[in-house]
C-alpha cells in the first residue's frame, strides 16, 4: 500500500458531518478561550519564575509545586506539565507554547497511524465527534482511541460500507472489517463517538428536586466500567535483568481482584497474551519507544515490565503503564492514572505544608495503601447514588447537619444504611469536600488508625474546559482527626466545621496487637 510522507500529514482532518445533515463544526482551537482565574493566573506566573531561573526542572520539581500551588488547578495537575518538567522541556525557549498549551487544553484526539504500531508517523487525527473522511492513499494502519471514545472505522467514503468499531487501540494489521477483509490500509472514513454508559445504580443523573444528591461528571465512565482487555509485555535489554512473566502475571491477577471489589463487579479483566520483546534501548525513553513499537498492542491497558534500574520511576500514559518494580502499590497507581486519576496530596493543618502523593489512605499516594480515595471512587462510578449525600441544602436550611458515615475499607457494599461520605460543595461548583472514614480498622497497610475522619478537596469537573486532561481526579486532603477527638475541626479554605458527635467501636486482635474497629462514626456538619 503506498503511505504518505512526513510532508503529507494531516491534522485534524475533514469532517464529514457531526451527526446527521449537520454542517462542519470549528475546530477546537477556534471555539476555546482561555478564562484564567486570578489564581491560576498567579500559578503560571509563579511557574514562569523557575522557568527564568532555569529551574523548572526535576530536582525542583517539589519546591515548585508546592510554592506555585499548581496542585490547585486541574490544567496544572493533569500529567502534562509534569511530563514537560520530567522531558526537560520547561524551558524559557519552550515557556510561552508551553503555557498556551496548559492554559488552553484539547481533549486527546483520535489519530491515524502509519504503520501497525503506537510510535509510527501520525498521518491524520481529530478531536471532535462526527465522521471524517480519510486522506486519499494514506493506507492507516493503527488508530490511536482515547478513553471515553468510540471510532468507527469505514471502508466506504461518508461513513458508509463495511465497519468496525473499538473503544480501544486498534492494530489494523490485526484488524478486519465485518465482511472479513483487512482493515489496513483499507480505511476510507472514520466517526467519532462518546461511549455512553447505560443506566445503572453507578450510573445515574440527579434530578433537580434531589438536593442531597452528587453529580458525577466523569463522562468516561462508560469506557472505564467494562471487561478490560489486557496485554503483558516484558523488556528486556542487554545486561540487565527483568521480572518474569510469571511474576507480573501475579500482580496483574491482584490488581484486577482489587479492581472487581472495588467497582463492585463492573470491572474484570480479558487476558490479551503476553510476549517477550527484546531491545537494544540503553535509555529508558529509547527502551520504552522500542517496546511499543514491537508490542503492536490494541489492548485497553498495556503493562510493559521494564528492566530493574533502566528508569528512574514507574510512569504511565493513556493506555498503557511501565513499570520499574513489581510492587502491588505501583500497579494500583499507574493503573489509576490510565483510570484518569491524578495524585493523592496532603496539606498539614498545623503547619500548612503541601505535600504530593502524600495521602497514605489511596493508591494514587506514594504509601501502601488499601483503596483509593472516596472522591475518586466516585469519580470512576464506583459508588451508588444514596451512598453519598450533600450537605449545601441542608447547611444553607439549618446551618447544621448530621451524618453518619461507615469506612469505605475496600468499598464492598453493606446493609447498613451508613453513608459513605458527605460532600459540600463551593459555592463556585469548582471543587468538593468530600468527608470520609477511610479504614474502619488500623492494619499493616498504612498508619491510618480505624475511624480516622478525613477531608479531601477535588475538582467537581462540571466544565469541560477544568478538566480535558486524561489524568484529572487529584485530590489534596485538609484536615484528618480520629474518632475519639472531640474537638472541633475548621477546614482550611472553607466556612466547614466538622465535630464528632458519636461512633461505635469494638477491641480486635490485628496482628497480635489489640486495636479499635469502628463501625461508624457520626459527625455534625456546621458552618
Amino acid at each position: 500500500m503506498r503511505k504518505l510522507s512526513k510532508t503529507g500529514v494531516l491534522l485534524f482532518g475533514a469532517l464529514v458531518s457531526g451527526c446527521a445533515g449537520g454542517e462542519r463544526e470549528p475546530s477546537v482551537e477556534s471555539t476555546r478561550q482561555a478564562v484564567l482565574s486570578p489564581e491560576l493566573a498567579a500559578s503560571l506566573a509563579c511557574v514562569e519564575t523557575y522557568v527564568d531561573a532555569e529551574t523548572c526542572d526535576w530536582p525542583h520539581w517539589s519546591e515548585l509545586w508546592e510554592t506555585c500551588r499548581t496542585h490547585e488547578h486541574p490544567v496544572l495537575e493533569d500529567g502534562r506539565f509534569l511530563d514537560a518538567v520530567q522531558s526537560g522541556a520547561c524551558t524559557a525557549a519552550n515557556w510561552p507554547s508551553l503555557r498556551e498549551q496548559l492554559v488552553n487544553p484539547s481533549p486527546t484526539p483520535v489519530r491515524l497511524r502509519e504503520s501497525c504500531d503506537a510510535t509510527s508517523l501520525v498521518i491524520q487525527e481529530a478531536v471532535l465527534d462526527g465522521c471524517y473522511s480519510v486522506v486519499q492513499g494514506a493506507g492507516a494502519s493503527f488508530v490511536e482511541v482515547p478513553l471515553g471514545k468510540t471510532v468507527t472505522l469505514h471502508a466506504g467514503a461518508n461513513c458508509t460500507g463495511a465497519s468496525v468499531s473499538a473503544q480501544e487501540d486498534m492494530n489494523l494489521c490485526e484488524t478486519s472489517f465485518d465482511t472479513g477483509v483487512s482493515a489496513d490500509g483499507n480505511v476510507g472514513s472514520f466517526r467519532i463517538q462518546d461511549v455512553v454508559a447505560p443506566p445503572s445504580a453507578y450510573n445515574y443523573d440527579c434530578a433537580p428536586d434531589e438536593l442531597e444528591c452528587v453529580e458525577n461528571y466523569n463522562d468516561r465512565r462508560g469506557a472505564i466500567n467494562k471487561p478490560h482487555t489486557v496485554k503483558l509485555v516484558r523488556v528486556v535489554v542487554p545486561n540487565r535483568t527483568t521480572f518474569t512473566l510469571p511474576a507480573i502475571e501475579a500482580k496483574v491477577g491482584a490488581l484486577y481482584t482489587f479492581f472487581a471489589a472495588a467497582s463492585r463487579n463492573q470491572v474484570s479483566r480479558i487476558p490479551m497474551g503476553t510476549q517477550v520483546v527484546n531491545v537494544p534501548g540503553t535509555t529508558c525513553d529509547k527502551a520504552k519507544t522500542q517496546a511499543i513499537a514491537a508490542a503492536r498492542s490494541s489492548a485497553f491497558m498495556t503493562v510493559y515490565m521494564m528492566p530493574t534500574g533502566l528508569c528512574s520511576a514507574s510512569r504511565a500514559r493513556e493506555r498503557s503503564i511501565f513499570l520499574n518494580d513489581n510492587l502491588f502499590r505501583s500497579y494500583a497507581h499507574e493503573a489509576g492514572h490510565v483510570l484518569s486519576l491524578a495524585h493523592g496530596n496532603t496539606r498539614d493543618p498545623a503547619t500548612g505544608d503541601e505535600t504530593e502523593y502524600n495521602d497514605a489512605s489511596t493508591h494514587m499516594g506514594q504509601f501502601t495503601s488499601d483503596n483509593y480515595n472516596l472522591p475518586q471512587l466516585h469519580w470512576l462510578g464506583w459508588t451508588r447514588k444514596e451512598e453519598v449525600v450533600k450537605v449545601n441544602a441542608a447547611l444553607a436550611a439549618t446551618r447544621v447537619t448530621e451524618v453518619t458515615l461507615r469506612p469505605v475499607d475496600l468499598n464492598e457494599d453493606s446493609p447498613s444504611g451508613h453513608k459513605l461520605g458527605a460532600v459540600w460543595e463551593s459555592p463556585d461548583s469548582k471543587f468538593r469536600l468530600f468527608i470520609a472514614v477511610p479504614k474502619s480498622v488500623l492494619n499493616g497497610g498504612n498508619q491510618i488508625a480505624g475511624g480516622t475522619v478525613i477531608v479531601y478537596r477535588a475538582p467537581t469537573c462540571k466544565l469541560e474546559a477544568d478538566c480535558s486532561g486524561p489524568i484529572v481526579m487529584g485530590t489534596m486532603t485538609l484536615a484528618r482527626f480520629v474518632a475519639t477527638n472531640t474537638n472541633t475541626h475548621a477546614v482550611f479554605g472553607s466556612p466547614i466545621k466538622i465535630k464528632v458527635t458519636g461512633y461505635e467501636r469494638k477491641p480486635v486482635q490485628v496482628g497480635g496487637k489489640t486495636v479499635d474497629e469502628y463501625a461508624w462514626v457520626k459527625l455534625q456538619i456546621s458552618q
